[in-house]
């Protein structure tokens, strides 16, 4: 859905919603590396701007960070996998 790319080649939406979310922006900062490039490529694939919207909001305390474990079938095993939770 959201192929154009905005500050440090994050999708758009995903960058725009971040900006707007100062818990999320914080929480994303707090992950590895890969669970970022997983993040990405799931808003990459998303089918609406919901979607991603949904993704920037688990990344709040209180979100559902827990939803990288489902992606690791699509994109891979993930470095750390005890993620749950809030951040």
């Amino acid at each position: 859905m959201d192929t154009m790319t905005g500050m440090n080649g994050l999708p758009f939406g995903f960058w725009a919603g971040l900006s707007d979310n100062e818990a999320a922006m914080k929480g994303f900062e707090r992950l590895t590396e890969t669970e970022k490039e997983h993040l990405i490529l799931r808003c990459k694939d998303a089918r609406s701007r919901e979607e991603v919207q949904e993704i920037v909001d688990s990344l709040a305390p209180g979100g559902s960070v827990a939803m990288l474990a489902e992606e690791e079938a699509v994109y891979g095993p993930m470095e750390n996998t005890n993620v749950t939770g809030a951040l």
